[in-house]
């Protein structure tokens, strides 16, 4: 049936009144006039996905523009902010995928000495420490390492004779043991019938006596016996930290092991506006309070998405890294169970727990030191993947310091990550001790990081600091790209293991970001990112690699605000 003339009419009206109307939208859409910038950055050398630029426009807490002076012209109004960077560098933030900042800042609270510090040093610094503290309080403080120390092991009655009115314990270099005098061992219980914790170790001398030092669980045991900082003390050292990592061009990082204290200090420092960077925090495995409650804690920079799982110890003179050979230096005195190291959790809960936080979306950060420990998270991975299809979040493998050659490609084909951590892929006293213990064939291939690029797994790097001095990770690039000591040095460690400049950014960056699941947001210096970047003294893709080690951050930005300045 025909249609009646009126509304064939209408209709052609209609059509004919709003085709200019649509027309008009087009061309406003996509003829949008330039964003005003809030600063215009000139005259730099900009790392970006698109090549090295000049400039940078940024709106609000947004990169608008990357380019020379003169594309970026169009977004400059008269209230905009121009900064010269006189030809410096600019580089995206750098994100630190393992360091624990509360532990950190506490640090400057303690009695600490150098790392590698002989055994006199030590000694020394602990009897000046007791000279200032009240009688009966706590010293704690380290770090030592076996090798360092020398002949002489780190007993108990040698901090009796220098501190005998105060529980001490010193921290190893791994944070995986502690070393206290008796008064600590009291503190604790812990006497010669007091049985090893599951997965701790109580050194004990030929008499059974325990001599001072306590690894794994039986250290933590120990810990908790330690009056805790209050909860503005550790909101203060929380700040510090974070602070100090911005001074390093850190603008993001993932907390290593978080209980529910820790979170609670988070979340106040996020509260008062102070917690600048964004933070993915990994939760203890042992704390299923935290796990279950963690939305309490969320904040719009505070991610409670991981967490973490410690499978072994470490690979010193501790003998707790699971390997799948025996130790080097391993001995009769040592027991069967340290020949080789052993799992802190057995297999089959291995797979249960991963399983179970791969079906909730939670990326879980398994502590694997050894090549035994590597094998058992994949092979806990796998089972995830089996279980629960492929599409999980990319689970970390952190540390990693020994991979059997078999299993490096295992990572990329099942979807998980490489941590590499801490930085210690360099001749240094704490790697003498790792030489010692697992001998030189292994230390060929220790931090296999190149193995793992070319396997094309997703290789990320952490400080895991405090168990180094100092988180910067311009030592990191350095000395993975050298294998050498700052600075260079004759002796190089596993220099199959070595990578360019642009690896070693790219683990810091891209690879990093997406890890964490902003690499939409954060991670490269491009139009519609966060403007997150920082500028630095040198070019360290041009300077010689035994120089980058030296590189300053001049000017640190995170969400187009400048939250550090050297001036």
């Amino acid at each position: 049936m025909r249609k009646p003339l009126r509304l064939t009419l209408l209709a052609t009206s209609l059509l004919t009144i709003a085709a200019p109307s649509t027309a008009q939208f087009k061309d406003a859409v996509g003829n949008q006039p330039p964003v005003p910038a809030d600063v215009i950055y000139v005259h730099g050398h900009v790392s970006t996905p698109a090549g090295w630029q000049e400039a940078i426009a940024v709106s609000g807490s947004t990169i608008v523009g990357t380019g020379s002076e003169a594309d970026l012209a169009k977004h400059r109004t008269a209230t905009t902010k121009v900064i010269d960077l006189e030809g410096r560098t600019v580089l995206p933030g750098l994100i630190d995928m393992h360091v624990h900042a509360v532990d950190a800042g506490l640090q400057a609270n303690n009695c600490i000495f150098p790392q590698g510090a002989a055994m006199a040093t030590a000694i020394a610094t602990v009897k000046a420490c007791a000279a200032k503290a009240r009688p009966g309080a706590w010293i704690e403080g380290g770090q030592w390492d076996g090798s360092s120390l020398g002949k002489a092991k780190p007993t108990a009655k040698l901090l009796d004779a220098v501190a005998p009115a105060n529980p001490v314990v010193l921290h190893d270099i791994s944070l995986h043991s502690v070393w206290v005098n008796s008064a600590a061992l009291k503190e604790a219980g812990i006497t010669r019938d007091t049985p090893n914790p599951a997965g701790g170790v109580i050194e004990r001398d030929a008499k059974g006596n325990p001599t001072g030092v306590l690894r794994e669980t039986a250290a933590i045991a120990l810990l908790n016996k330690v009056p805790a900082p209050s909860e503005e003390e550790r909101i203060a050292a929380l700040d510090r930290a974070t602070h100090a990592m911005l001074a390093q061009g850190i603008t993001a990082y993932e907390e290593a092991l978080m209980a529910s204290a820790n979170a609670k200090i988070y979340a106040a420092l996020a509260d008062r506006g102070r917690l600048v960077q964004y933070v993915r925090t990994c939760m203890w495995d042992n704390d299923q309070d935290l796990i279950a409650q963690r939305q309490i804690y969320a904040r719009p920079r505070l991610d409670l998405g991981c967490v973490k799982m410690i499978l072994d110890g470490v690979p010193t003179d501790a003998h707790t890294a699971a390997m799948l050979e025996p130790y080097a230096d391993a001995d009769h005195a040592l027991g069967p169970e340290r020949q080789k190291g052993s799992l802190i959790i057995d297999a089959p809960s291995i797979i249960a727990r991963i399983t179970r936080y791969d079906a909730a979306g939670l990326t879980v950060k398994l502590h694997a030191a050894g090549d035994a420990s590597v094998r058992a998270a994949l092979d806990g991975i796998a089972a995830a993947r089996k279980a629960n299809g492929g599409y999980g979040p990319h689970h970390e493998i952190a540390h990693a310091n020994f991979i059997a050659p078999e299993d490096v490609a295992r990572a990329a084909q099942l979807g998980a990550t490489y941590e590499f951590s801490p930085y210690l892929w360099f001749p240094s006293p704490p790697v003498r001790d790792v030489v010692t213990t697992v001998g030189p064939k292994r230390m060929e291939r220790f931090t296999p990081v190149r193995d793992a690029l070319d396997a094309g797994a997703r290789v990320l790097m952490g400080s895991d600091w405090p168990v180094i001095p100092s988180m910067s990770p311009w030592v990191a690039i350095e000395t993975l790209v050298t294998r050498q000591a700052p600075g260079g040095s004759a002796e190089v460690l596993s220099p199959s293991q070595r990578v360019s400049v642009t690896d070693a950014v790219t683990m810091l960056t891209t690879n990093a970001a997406r890890q964490l699941g902003i690499g939409h947001i954060t991670g490269s210096i491009e139009p519609g990112k966060q403007a997150d970047f920082i500028v630095i003294d040198r070019d360290i893709f041009a300077v010689a690699p035994t120089q980058i080690h030296q590189t300053r951050v001049l000017r640190t930005v995170v969400g187009g605000k400048e939250v550090y300045s050297a001036q």
